[in-house]
């Protein structure tokens, strides 16, 4: 109730107080983020960027060692786990070792939450963190500031790899509703000055206003973008079917929380005429994985965590595709080990061309339970090259209602006709089955889940 009726009070502020009240929520998260030991992480993460194989891994041994001996001394929920399943915990010696202890769920996190908190926890200085998920399904749990701050120092690693720099200016396109979304006339914009942030609400990136948006971008002076990679394509492309690009590229786009599709990169790269890249990571913040600037993968952030790949799928040279399963080291008062985090990965075998010795995987391919299942029985989870070369598509999603069908829901360009549609139809039968049925659901904007994800592959089917 408190949370509605700040936002109702927020709607009647004058602009200039709301610029006020996003500037007083950053500031709250310059602390909690950027604080403590912030600077000390990203200080050793810069060091440990080189790290030898071997190096890395007798890291990662060491923290699981430990992780597991706190875990089963100070949290009830493992140590009652572990009793049951019978974990010798002297045999866990390092990362070939999780493989013997029991897997934890979504699940498992909202039956035994209190459970899962540490019995020396400082409770008090613990913060709730709620995820809306692409499955409508929320989560709550808690987190140490220090591993929030320890999160943020690899994420601006990885920003640092691109040529940013903390404390820059920057623009970042946001699910928030912080501008009236009746509004009709600029600014569809408003500042908080305790990030050096201008924040751009996504309801407002439509083809009337996106003149309004680029020549504040021109003004801005920013040194990087940021935001769902859904929300930056449309963006780009609508610049693109304006004519429009930005007279000043900024050094590097930075997309997460969802999927980046090679299709929205090119879009955002011609559009915004700088690097598009992103990075693996999620709210409950034990594993990430960071996508290199040189060989187009991404890196394992060892320091951080494990990426177990489970159930793995040979694929031809030396590749495995499997479920991510994710063991944190950051968090001491709700640890979360051996966490399936519901999405399918693909390991490279191999250094990356940019001599970092770190585990590498290929690319990340969605949601466990986003799959179209063809009538061939095949489960594809990627659809990216299927719009790769649709240019009169703004942005589109695959929904599976019944087996044998797919429903293609897009929302189009001016000048989009039935020679697209064929081409679309083509594209599914060549490249996912000659035997799936298309039809074609056309909207003006696409449908998103809590929290302002837009899911790329949705399927309605029981499991």
């Amino acid at each position: 109730m408190a949370a509605s009726l700040g936002r109702r009070l927020y709607g009647r502020l004058p602009i200039p107080l709301q610029n006020v009240a996003c500037t007083v929520e950053g500031a709250r998260l310059r602390r909690l983020r950027f604080g403590g030991s912030f600077q000390r992480r990203l200080a050793w993460l810069r060091e440990t960027e080189r790290w030898s194989a071997e190096r890395a891994r007798a890291h990662q041994d060491e923290a699981v060692r430990d992780l597991v001996r706190r875990a089963a001394g100070r949290v009830p929920y493992y140590r009652d786990l572990f009793r049951r399943a019978g974990v010798d915990l002297g045999a866990v010696r390092g990362v070939d070792d999780l493989g013997g202890l029991p897997l934890l769920t979504k699940e498992d996190v909202r039956e035994h939450r209190e459970a899962l908190v540490a019995e020396d926890a400082d409770r008090r200085s613990l913060v709730e963190v709620r995820t809306s998920g692409t499955t409508g399904k929320s989560l709550r749990f808690w987190q140490e500031p220090e591993a929030i701050r320890f999160r943020w120092a690899v994420w601006w690693r990885h920003r640092e790899r691109y040529g940013a720099r903390f404390g820059e200016r920057h623009a970042t396109f946001t699910g928030y509703s912080l501008v009236d979304p009746g509004r009709d006339r600029p600014p569809y914009w408003r500042e908080n000055r305790a990030l050096a942030q201008t924040l751009f609400p996504m309801h407002h990136v439509t083809r009337d206003k996106v003149p309004a948006i680029v020549d504040r971008l021109d003004r801005g002076g920013y040194a990087y973008l940021s935001g769902y990679p859904s929300i930056l394509a449309v963006l780009a492309g609508e610049m693109l079917e304006l004519g429009r690009t930005l007279a000043t590229p900024p050094r590097a786009v930075f997309t997460g929380a969802e999927t980046l599709h090679e299709h929205q990169r090119a879009a955002m790269e011609a559009a915004f005429g700088c690097p598009v890249t992103d990075q693996y990571g999620f709210s409950e913040g034990c594993g990430n994985a960071s996508r290199c600037p040189e060989g187009d993968v991404f890196h394992e952030d060892v320091e951080f965590g494990v990426l177990e790949c489970l159930d793995p799928e040979p694929l031809p040279g030396g590749r495995v595709r499997g479920r991510i399963v994710a063991t944190g080291f950051a968090d001491k008062a709700m640890p979360f080990l051996r966490y399936e985090v519901g999405d399918v990965g693909v390991w490279r075998e191999g250094p990356c061309v940019c001599g970092r010795a770190t585990p590498v995987l290929e690319r990340i391919e969605g949601r466990v339970e986003d799959y179209v299942t063809t009538p061939e029985g095949a489960r594809v989870l990627r659809f990216d090259y299927v719009f790769k070369d649709a240019e009169s598509v703004v942005e589109a999603q695959v929904v599976q209602r019944r087996l044998g069908e797919v429903v293609l829901r897009v929302v189009r360009r001016p000048g989009y006709g039935e020679p697209d549609e064929a081409h679309l139809r083509e594209a599914v039968h060549s490249k996912v089955s000659p035997r799936l049925d298309v039809a074609f659901e056309y909207v003006d904007r696409l449908e998103r889940e809590p929290g302002g994800k837009v899911r790329a592959v949705k399927s309605l089917l029981p499991r």
